[in-house]
């Protein structure tokens, strides 16, 4: 006795499977948040000389050195989210924004690195009543992993526009009027013709039938009857 058997799907290369949506919406998202989580810490760490003010040591926040830095991420965020229910010529939108995004992230980082002071200049201006003061401006280890994570949102936008090409269109959100018109049943056309084989008349074109109801209206009110009866 012989048995059918089912042929195997064939198997996913690993290529194909780091192609996929979930592993590249998924490094997007990661930036996005990574760099959100970097504009809470403390970068700058100033120590006022002593006789300078009389001010006593206070932090400088990624929010204040780099304002951007949570804006940009805010939009890697949502523009990761989004790609995985756009379509090519959207991704592909996306993926120069989170690009530009990230390019933002690292250069306001590397921006507060190179001139601390400058950085500094809001919170100090909060805490001492002026400008700029003398005294120590440490900086800290979380402006160099924003640059890090800057560039890892780069790469994610280049990884995005490359993997977009392969992904499907989802017809989940294809407006309700576009999917009806594939519908043969649904046309005028077909409608007249099922008429014509069954032998009936076909039902009357919806213009013709306005056209009649107007008519009609216009009789009865010159009758002095009410049409709306």
């Amino acid at each position: 006795m012989s048995t059918s058997q089912t042929p195997a799907a064939p198997a996913r290369s690993p290529g194909s499977r780091w192609l996929s949506k979930r592993y590249v919406v998924f490094a997007g998202v990661l930036g996005g948040i990574a760099g959100l989580a970097m504009s809470t810490r403390t970068w700058i760490h100033v120590v006022p000389a002593p006789g300078a003010i009389n001010v006593q040591e206070f932090d400088v926040s990624g929010q204040d050195a780099a304002t951007a830095v949570a804006a940009l991420a805010v939009v890697v965020l949502a523009g990761s989210v989004a790609a995985a229910i756009a379509g090519r010529l959207a991704r592909w939108i996306i993926a120069v924004l989170v690009l530009l995004s990230g390019l933002g992230i690292a250069a306001s980082a590397l921006t507060a690195l190179s001139d601390p002071v400058a950085a500094s200049v809001s919170k100090v201006g909060a805490a001492a009543g002026t400008m700029r003061i003398q005294g120590d401006y440490q900086v800290t280890f979380w402006p160099w992993l924003t640059v890090a994570f800057g560039v890892w949102i780069m790469a994610s936008a280049i990884w995005l526009a490359v993997a977009g090409r392969r992904w499907k269109t989802s017809r989940k959100y294809t407006p309700a009027t576009v999917a009806a018109t594939g519908e043969a049943g649904d046309s005028p056309a077909s409608a007249s013709a099922s008429a014509a084989a069954t032998g009936g008349d076909p039902a009357p074109e919806p213009h013709e039938s306005a056209v009649l109801d107007e008519i009609d209206g216009w009789d009865s009110l010159s009758r002095g009857e009410d049409p709306t009866r």
